[in-house]
Protein backbone atom coordinates (compact mmCIF):
# COMPACT_ATOMS: atom_id res chain seq x y z
CA UNK A 1 0.00 0.00 0.00
CA UNK A 2 1.61 2.95 -1.19
CA UNK A 3 0.17 6.43 -1.91
CA UNK A 4 1.72 8.77 -4.62
CA UNK A 5 3.38 11.80 -3.41
CA UNK A 6 1.17 14.45 -5.34
CA UNK A 7 -2.07 12.49 -3.76
CA UNK A 8 -0.03 12.39 -0.17
CA UNK A 9 1.09 16.37 -0.32
CA UNK A 10 -3.23 17.41 -1.05
CA UNK A 11 -4.09 15.12 1.76
CA UNK A 12 -2.17 17.08 4.22
CA UNK A 13 -2.74 20.33 2.41
CA UNK A 14 -6.71 19.92 3.13
CA UNK A 15 -7.33 19.29 -0.17
CA UNK A 16 -9.96 17.09 -1.16
CA UNK A 17 -10.67 15.32 -4.43
CA UNK A 18 -12.63 12.56 -6.63
CA UNK A 19 -11.10 10.04 -5.24
CA UNK A 20 -9.68 11.06 -1.87
CA UNK A 21 -13.08 12.49 -0.47
CA UNK A 22 -11.28 13.64 3.06
CA UNK A 23 -8.11 15.37 3.82
CA UNK A 24 -6.23 15.81 7.29
CA UNK A 25 -7.79 16.80 9.94
CA UNK A 26 -11.76 16.25 8.77
CA UNK A 27 -14.40 15.29 11.52
CA UNK A 28 -16.12 12.01 10.22
CA UNK A 29 -18.48 9.21 11.15
CA UNK A 30 -18.04 5.49 11.01
CA UNK A 31 -20.49 4.38 8.82
CA UNK A 32 -20.27 0.34 8.67
CA UNK A 33 -18.17 -2.37 10.35
CA UNK A 34 -17.90 -2.82 13.85
CA UNK A 35 -17.08 0.70 14.58
CA UNK A 36 -20.07 1.94 13.12
CA UNK A 37 -21.68 5.24 14.50
CA UNK A 38 -18.02 5.82 16.38
CA UNK A 39 -16.91 9.65 15.57
CA UNK A 40 -12.99 10.24 14.67
CA UNK A 41 -10.45 13.05 13.04
CA UNK A 42 -8.66 11.96 9.90
CA UNK A 43 -4.80 11.73 10.59
CA UNK A 44 -3.30 9.72 7.68
CA UNK A 45 -4.13 8.41 4.21
CA UNK A 46 -2.51 4.73 4.01
CA UNK A 47 -3.99 3.83 0.65
CA UNK A 48 -5.62 4.85 -2.81
CA UNK A 49 -6.02 1.42 -4.62
CA UNK A 50 -7.47 -0.99 -4.86
CA UNK A 51 -9.30 1.38 -2.11
CA UNK A 52 -8.50 4.35 -0.47
CA UNK A 53 -7.91 3.71 3.25
CA UNK A 54 -7.27 6.23 5.96
CA UNK A 55 -5.84 5.97 9.58
CA UNK A 56 -8.53 8.14 11.61
CA UNK A 57 -8.15 8.71 15.47
CA UNK A 58 -11.73 7.92 17.59
CA UNK A 59 -12.84 11.30 19.58
CA UNK A 60 -14.09 8.80 22.72
CA UNK A 61 -12.67 5.83 24.18
CA UNK A 62 -11.33 3.07 23.51
CA UNK A 63 -8.82 5.15 22.27
CA UNK A 64 -6.69 3.96 19.21
CA UNK A 65 -5.98 4.20 16.03
CA UNK A 66 -8.06 2.30 13.69
CA UNK A 67 -7.88 1.89 9.61
CA UNK A 68 -11.10 2.68 7.59
CA UNK A 69 -11.95 2.61 4.00
CA UNK A 70 -13.70 5.48 2.76
CA UNK A 71 -16.32 4.13 1.55
CA UNK A 72 -16.94 3.27 5.54
CA UNK A 73 -16.86 7.30 6.04
CA UNK A 74 -19.15 10.02 6.11
CA UNK A 75 -17.94 13.75 6.49
CA UNK A 76 -19.52 15.43 9.48
CA UNK A 77 -20.74 19.36 9.45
Amino acid sequence: MSVPIETEQRFFAGERSEQVHFAINDAVRITSGPHAGRTAAVVSLLAVEPEVVFVVEPGTPPWGDLEVSQSSLELLD
